[in-house]
């Protein structure tokens, strides 16, 4: 196992960074590793989605968590399965601290464990240039 954390705040309000973290078929739009996530429209638990990434592994991605502070979800493509955790706490009407995990296992996260580091502040990064241009609207 292999996981890093980081922690932002992000300005904007905790329910649009929860809409964007549980729009699962937009996930490529700000990840770039996801090259398609189909699926319900609707997150939940119960539903799986297949996913295709970058280099055209395939798999399946699901949450496993999903509550007001924290979303968890899980994907998986051969050789490789990633979990990831947003802790989301709000500090004011556009004001969000999140901290988001990230957990690999397999042989694939072994030969990509150099990337592990930087992983979570990049996806915050992304995230907030998402969610900030969400909340302007």
């Amino acid at each position: 196992m292999r996981h890093a954390t980081q922690t932002a705040a992000i300005s904007s309000p905790a329910a649009v960074i929860r809409d964007t973290l549980l729009a699962a078929t937009r996930l490529p739009e700000w990840n770039p590793a996801f090259v398609n996530v189909a699926g319900p429209a609707v997150a939940t638990v119960a539903a799986e989605y297949e996913l295709e990434t970058i280099r055209g592994l395939r798999g399946s991605l699901a949450y496993t968590r999903i509550d007001a502070e924290q979303i968890t979800m899980t994907w998986r493509v051969p050789l490789l399965s990633e979990t990831g955790t947003w802790l989301i706490e709000e500090h004011g009407p556009a004001r969000t601290q999140v901290t988001h995990t990230v957990e690999r296992h397999g042989p694939l996260a072994a030969a990509i464990s150099h990337t592990l580091a930087t992983l979570p502040r990049l996806r915050l990064d992304r995230l907030a240039v998402r969610t900030e241009d969400r909340s302007a609207e």
